[in-house]
């Protein structure tokens, strides 16, 4: 087995779009997360995106697109692990310097719609995202608080139109 210590993380640079899609495709055994964040790029609505590599070979992915609304909130989405290096820290890692780079890019809040079981260890709550309005399943929705008054805000989530194009 691998061992963490062999990942290296990147900011997103051209050229790495086929990387990616590799990346994703294989994680979700669809292409739907790739051209979804293929998408978001073209729109230009991807604030951050991180890759994990290994010996020149990308292995994990984590993407934040802003909100159209509230102003200056982000949504995560995806986090991706080649199945071969997950359960060693990359996601995790994937996240927490995500996080990190969100937040110096202005962001008040951060979205999630996953596993709150994985999701609450980086301090996203369902509590703070209860008083929020989401296309999504608020039952799966969570909220990282970063601005004061961000949590437990009563706003409408807004998601690039990308997002609805998605199968």
């Amino acid at each position: 087995m691998a061992r963490k210590s062999e990942i290296t993380l990147r900011l997103f640079q051209p050229g790495d779009e086929i990387a990616v899609g590799n990346v994703l495709t294989q994680a979700y055994d669809t292409p739907a997360e790739a051209r979804l964040v293929q998408s978001l790029r073209d729109c230009g609505a991807m604030e951050v995106e991180l890759l994990a590599y290994d010996d020149e070979k990308t292995v994990g992915y984590i993407g934040f697109s802003r909100h159209e609304a509230p102003r200056n909130w982000f949504s995560l989405m995806p986090l991706a692990v080649l199945p071969y290096r997950r359960n060693i820290g990359v996601g995790a890692d994937l996240i927490r310097y995500g996080l990190d780079y969100v937040r110096r890019a202005g962001a008040d809040a951060v979205t999630v719609v996953g596993d709150g079981r994985y999701y609450q260890r980086f301090g996203f709550t369902y509590r703070a995202a209860q008083n929020l309005t989401t296309p999504y399943s608020i039952e799966r929705t969570l909220l990282y608080p970063i601005a004061p008054g961000s949590a437990f805000s009563d706003a409408t989530l807004v998601y690039p139109e990308a997002f609805a194009t998605v199968d």
